[in-house]
């Protein structure tokens, strides 16, 4: 065999090897499979590796169609799972690591929304362009939402999502796009935390919503987020000013008696109602600073007997206890 026929040997075999390797670089489906993603800004890639070129990225609940899957498993961040060969939204074949994925029927989107939604919202260390991605997909929600409980749960998960995506602004970035954008669009939902930075969700829009569907079962979660929705302070350890955050808490007992958190807020403002605080309400003199301050711990004490009354909590029992020391 001369030197050209055994070059062209050659190179014919290394095509039969590449064309090999590419058959069993992936598993045929039958039929193609629905997909959603859970997580924001997924990569696709041009071949089924964690080390392969980035050809796209997809939104949080985008649905794709897998045809074909990786002949071996990757494990990536704690999940063993297949990679899929997908049609990609701009026309494109990439593939997604299914650790990342759900299967996906129209059927069941809403219980899927729901799910990855509540998932990425406890998800921790997100950026900000991750959480404009879970309010994005909570606003969808809402508005494709079928009936009234599941329009009123959407709803919570979107001013969920807004306050989350609240409080990692990047205050050192305000005044430079999007984020110049992004405040003018929800000033009136946020309010500048001077203390902690970044900005915090109004907690009436909390309130307002539960009023809304004050009807309904999930009105007492609402009303409890609400409640855990603190303004921005900075207290410093005065026990009067950290006692006026619970105010939220007081008013979650009156709506909601029987609630499913009654006691643990009873604990929380037990524990604040201290000597000190009660000392403090029963001086004499003073400042017209600390008149004020008598004034307005009455009004909340008043606020928090007229709840208690309204419950049959055991926990109730101290901080009427509590409550009666007052003069």
């Amino acid at each position: 065999m001369n030197l050209k026929h055994s070059i062209f040997a050659f190179v014919v075999l290394l095509l039969t090897a590449s064309t090999s390797q590419s058959q069993t670089d992936e598993v045929k489906l039958d039929t193609p499979v629905a997909k959603i993603t859970i997580v924001s800004a997924m990569r696709a890639r041009g071949a089924p590796r964690i080390d392969a070129a980035e050809i796209a990225r997809l939104k949080l609940g985008t649905v794709v169609n897998a045809t074909a899957h990786s002949t071996t498993q990757d494990t990536i961040g704690g999940k063993t799972d297949f990679w899929y060969s997908v049609a990609l939204p701009n026309g494109q074949t990439g593939w997604l690591f299914g650790g990342l994925l759900l299967d996906y029927t129209p059927r069941e989107r809403e219980r899927l929304l729901r799910q990855i939604i509540e998932a990425r919202l406890k998800a921790e260390n997100t950026e900000f362009a991750d959480r404009e991605e879970i309010y994005n997909l909570a606003t969808r929600a809402v508005q494709e939402a079928k009936d009234t409980e599941m329009r009123a749960e959407f709803e919570l998960f979107q001013l969920l999502a807004l306050s989350s995506w609240a409080n990692s602004f990047p205050d050192n970035l305000r005044d430079k796009s999007p984020y110049r954008e992004w405040h003018r669009a929800h000033s009136t939902e946020v309010i500048r935390n001077e203390f902690g930075g970044g900005y915090n969700l109004r907690a009436d829009l909390l309130w307002q919503l539960e009023k809304k569907y004050q009807s309904l079962p999930i009105a007492d979660r609402i009303a409890w987020e609400a409640a855990q929705m603190l303004p921005p302070s900075d207290c410093e350890g005065d026990e009067v000013c950290d006692f006026f955050l619970y105010e939220g808490e007081i008013k979650y007992v009156s709506l909601h008696p029987a609630g499913a958190h009654v006691s643990e807020a009873l604990n929380h403002l037990s524990e604040a109602m201290s000597d000190e605080l009660i000392n403090r309400a029963n001086a004499k003199g003073g400042d017209k600073y600390a008149v004020q301050e008598r004034i307005d711990l009455r009004k909340t004490f008043a606020s928090l007997r007229a709840a208690l009354a309204k419950t049959t909590a055991a926990e109730k029992v101290e901080l009427l206890k509590k409550l009666d020391r007052v003069r």
